[in-house]
């Protein structure tokens, strides 16, 4: 009976019910079914020709000045301003002697309290298009590029060039030069074009803006007479080119809307970075992609790893200084250690070297909105060649992506904050001669030298070790510029740990039994390099392994600034030995003399030292620009 009621049951059941049960039926089985897919997580990309980058999130560059020789007391390593002392009337400390005892630039911790929280994931997809690239022939080369650039704009629609040029007094030589060529630019466009949807504005920035054309204008003739005698010099020393952008950008951000679309372009005339990026660079930046703005700077390159840079400044009666000016860095975040060089004869230039690509922030505003940097001034030091340096551009994504990468990579994360010590923690320049014009005067020196670099081992083995830790990361550098900066640190510090730990035993060892001299005329000691490391295995086994990592610098990174400091380094040898020599006493033609006698002669010769001193602490100051 059980068996005619299931049949009976399925004949009465319509059709639509029978399809009913069995995609339910199917549905149930796949219910169960598990399919797994795994997340591809989204890349960060940048798109760049080498004259295409730049990106920065809020440089928080300190106010506080910057010294320029080693030796500064303190706990901060950044140096305060040169003293420009005069040796003669009309005469400044040349800029080579200014730069010779430098080790370490200004440059702050970046800080996240400016910048402003951006939308969606940290990892979302960024183009960068623009960057830094030479301008051939300088100002004029320049002024080249931006005709063609307003030439471009105009096919595609009627456009508003806005100039901001730099009221500091180190930039007029420069601002002359652009006035000298607007009209051949604008003539230039003339011929090859209508100009009538060719409207410009002049903008004049330093400590404040000024909008020297209200209105903006098409009467050419009016540009250049505008630039040379409408901007009055700023004397602030402040350069707040952002602060400027974004009152300008707002203020003109609907002007003639209802003649339909326009192009803008803004072009930057400056030398130096700007103050105050940290305050407005990503609201700038907003500001110029929604109102579709390519914003170009003619500038100077970015001192490589520094944040000083040098003008020539000549005063109307001929005195002649160079004077610090905001030049740098390249990057958000530090990345080169610094350290001097022992025992090796000074190359100022290695302090001012190019870092091929224009400072951080105003090279991200180019970068960001389509436009350029314009480099139309090198720096004093070497320079590098452009296609090479093209292996080598900072990183020009928002910093958020930055320290993200940073954190996730253990090389990358230890070598800034080795880097980042090194600006904070200064160490000394040890002497190098002694006074041998008697046994106590002897004792005396040594000593005092020792005072400074007795406990140098301790820091020197932090900065080690900390990168150290990071070693294990280093094969997964995938970026050349950091494999530089790795592996220059790495060589750097270990050599510098076998100097300073050679040099203290060789003075320990020299003041417990002084050496005879192998000449009776001589009375002098120096300490000269040497291949003979005498302070034991260790030192000697990271002799070695400094070598190694300095001279995979130079094989793989030929070229370059690492390149070029690897062999700095390794042009002096990581040893000591002593050499004699002879120099009269202070004051008299002895070259040695009894205790009194010494005693005597140099007390005399100080006494006349501060004397002079005196003489030039009376001589009034002059008071230079602040540029």
């Amino acid at each position: 009976m059980k068996g005619v009621s299931n049949e009976k049951f399925s004949k009465d059941l319509p059709a639509w019910g029978i399809s009913l049960v069995v995609n339910l039926s199917v549905l149930a089985s796949l219910h169960f079914v598990v399919m797994q897919q795994v997340a591809r997580p989204e890349l960060s990309t940048i798109i760049s020709d080498v004259a295409d980058l730049s990106d920065e999130d809020r440089l928080n560059f300190s106010d506080r000045s910057t010294g320029d020789q080693i030796g500064t007391s303190g706990t901060n390593m950044a140096l305060a301003p040169s003293t420009m002392a005069v040796t003669a009337p009309g005469r400044d400390v040349p800029l080579k002697e200014k730069l010779e005892g430098i080790m370490n630039p200004e440059i702050a911790v970046i800080s996240d309290a400016a910048m402003p929280k951006l939308e969606g994931s940290v990892t979302a997809s960024v183009s960068i298009k623009g960057g830094s690239d030479d301008a051939a022939g300088g100002v004029e080369g320049a002024m080249d590029r931006v005709a063609f650039e307003i030439q471009q704009s105009l096919k595609q629609r009627r456009t508003l060039v806005i100039w901001f040029l730099d009221a500091s007094g180190s930039l007029a030589t420069r601002r002359e030069a652009i006035a000298d060529r607007f009209d051949n630019i604008y003539k230039q466009l003339g011929s090859q074009g209508k100009t009538d949807g060719l409207f410009s504005l002049v903008v004049s920035y330093g400590e404040k803006t000024d909008i020297l054309t209200p209105d903006p204008i098409q009467d050419v003739a009016k540009l250049s007479d505008i630039v040379r005698n409408k901007i009055k010099t700023d004397e602030s020393g402040k350069e707040f080119v952002f602060g400027a952008l974004k009152l300008v950008l707002d203020k003109y951000k609907n002007w003639e809307r209802n003649r339909g679309p326009w192009n803008r372009l803004v072009f930057i005339v400056t030398d130096e970075r700007g103050d105050d990026a940290p305050q407005y660079l990503e609201e700038v930046i907003t500001q110029a992609k929604r109102t579709q703005t390519k914003v170009y700077t003619i500038g100077n390159a970015a001192i490589f790893g520094r944040e000083k840079g040098y003008v020539r400044y000549v005063a109307p009666d001929g005195y002649t200084t160079d004077i610090p000016v905001d030049q740098g860095p390249e990057s958000a975040f530090p990345d080169g250690i610094q350290l001097p060089f022992i025992g090796s004869p000074s190359d100022w230039k290695l302090n001012q070297m190019s870092a091929s690509y224009g400072p951080y922030a105003l090279t991200r505003l180019c970068a960001e909105t389509g436009g350029l940097y314009l480099i139309t001034e090198e720096s004093k030091g070497y320079g590098f060649e452009r296609s090479i340096m093209r292996r080598y551009a900072p990183d020009y994504r928002p910093v958020r992506i930055q320290e993200q990468e940073i954190s996730k990579n253990v090389a990358k994360a230890a070598l800034v904050n080795v880097a980042r010590m090194t600006y904070v923690d200064a160490l000394p320049v040890p002497s190098m001669e002694f006074r041998a014009y008697n046994d106590n005067i002897l004792r005396t020196d040594l000593a005092e030298a020792q005072k400074p670099v007795a406990e140098i081992d301790v820091p020197l083995r932090r900065l080690y070790e900390g990168l150290k830790m990071g070693e294990q990361g280093r094969a997964k550098l995938s970026e050349d510029r950091w494999r530089a900066a790795f592996d220059l640190a790495m060589g750097r510090i270990l050599a510098m740990r076998v100097r300073f730990a050679g040099y203290n035993l060789m003075l320990a060892n020299m003041k417990v039994s002084p050496k005879s001299f192998p000449n009776d005329q001589d009375n002098m000691w120096r300490l000269v390099p040497s291949d003979k490391i005498e302070s034991g295995p260790e030192m000697r086994k990271a002799a070695e392994q400094a070598k190694v990592y300095l001279k995979r610098v130079m094989d793989d990174h030929p070229g370059t600034p690492w390149a070029l400091l690897a062999e700095k380094e390794l042009s002096t040898e990581m040893g000591w030995t002593w050499q004699s020599f002879s120099r009269p006493i202070p004051g008299s033609n002895q070259l040695r003399g009894s205790e009194e006698e010494v005693a005597r002669l140099l007390l005399a010769d100080e006494t006349k030292r501060k004397e002079e001193a005196k003489k030039r602490a009376a001589t009034p100051k002059r008071n230079l620009p602040k540029l």
